[in-house]
């Protein structure tokens, strides 16, 4: 019986277990899980918590409750691979062998550039993110207590989980804030450090900066922030570039976890894991996949893109453990759901090679995103059922 280890209980790493354990009978393969929270937590709905359009109760569920019958969890912590000796060292001292290796450990926020955020964020006054469940439910609340000012949604640096978050935030404050009938208290700006609107993918990056200019919200694209002021309101990009604000949702920089960036033979420097992105195995170490945020994939850190990902890993597992040569292949397809307005969303769907979806809004796919996918995430998604 082959040994299989997942690092990491997020969205891939449970789909991938999941889906694994459908594939693969008992006396194939043994699946274990190895994560340190024992809660998990649907992070697309942190945008729609914002505005009272979820409730924090829905978005978070215990660990041990998502796996089928015949994966082992162990609630503890990898502190070091070791892909000489197919090792898996733990924070509790224990070591776990392997024959593959799925690593689903996700991203990290980096919270020490730009200088000030750290501050900024801590004082959770004038600066924000919602990135984290705690950090949405500040927001939420300091959204609900400004009463007028400017209003800036800005991505620190590239790459983020969901490319499109500062905009579909920026989207829906100015909506929500119209409907209130206050829209002319407020100034909104959205400041990006790319060349085009997020995703960066046409035709939605085009269609979106439209939206946003009929909006009245102002755009600044290639803005890499540099430093964060809370006290004064700034925030300055390394151009010298300076916007003023009274509530900024920033989203940090994104980086590995600390087990790849001190397990060099695995990681990169930064903790992202270089990988094929269509076969997801490593480029150097031949029994090791990765899935999800963790790969240092061209496409889009998104659930669906995991989802995607997961299909593939299980098909390809399935063939190595049958003495087959693997064939399944993952063609970067994601989908990433974006709010334009209240009672609007767009779906921007793309692979590799092309945009599949077209850059169109409508109230079908907000019911979708607002009503639908959370059910489905939990309920089949995970389970590796769709």
């Amino acid at each position: 019986m082959q040994r299989i280890i997942v690092i990491g209980a997020g969205s891939g790493g449970v789909m991938a277990a999941n889906r694994m354990r459908r594939a693969l009978g008992p006396d194939e393969a043994g699946i274990t899980v190895l994560e340190r929270s024992d809660h998990h937590i649907y992070q697309p709905g942190f945008v729609p918590l914002l505005f009272d359009l979820e409730k924090p109760e829905n978005l978070v569920r215990p660990t041990r409750d998502l796996f089928l019958n015949g994966i082992d969890l162990i609630s503890d912590e990898a502190t070091l691979i070791s892909p000489k000796d197919n090792k898996v060292t733990t924070a509790q001292g224990g070591d776990l062998f392997y024959d593959y290796l799925v690593i689903a450990t996700g991203a990290q926020l980096y919270l020490d550039e730009p200088a000030g955020m750290r501050e900024g964020l801590e004082k959770a006054e004038r600066v924000f993110t919602f990135y984290t469940l705690d950090g949405a439910l500040k927001l939420r609340d300091a959204l609900g207590r400004l009463d007028g000012g400017t209003i800036v949604s800005s991505a620190a640096e590239m790459p983020i989980k969901c490319l499109a978050a500062p905009v579909k935030f920026i989207l829906l404050a100015e909506s929500v804030m119209r409907m209130k009938g206050k829209r002319d208290n407020y100034k909104f700006i959205l400041t990006v450090p790319t060349l085009s609107v997020p995703p960066n993918i046409e035709p939605y990056a085009s269609a979106l900066e439209a939206i946003l200019k009929s909006r009245g919200i102002e755009v600044m694209l290639d803005f890499t922030p540099a430093t964060v002021d809370s006290e004064n309101g700034t925030l300055e990009d390394f151009k010298g570039n300076r916007v003023n604000f009274d509530l900024l949702a920033i989203i940090p920089p994104h980086e590995g976890q600390d087990l790849l960036q001190n397990s060099p033979e695995v990681g990169d420097p930064v903790g992202w894991v270089p990988c094929d992105k269509n076969k997801l195995l490593h480029t150097k170490v031949d029994n090791i996949y990765v899935i999800g945020d963790a790969g240092a994939f061209p496409s889009g850190k998104t659930a669906s893109g995991a989802r995607e990902q997961a299909k593939v890993l299980a098909q390809r597992m399935r063939e190595h453990i049958k003495g087959r040569e693997p064939e399944a292949i993952y063609d970067g397809h994601t989908v990433c759901p974006i709010y334009t307005r209240h009672g609007r969303a767009m779906f921007a769907e793309f692979d590799y090679d092309r945009s599949i979806s077209p850059a169109k809004e409508s109230y079908i796919k907000w019911l979708i995103h607002i009503h639908v996918l959370r059910r489905l995430y939990w309920n089949f998604m995970l389970k590796g059922l769709m």
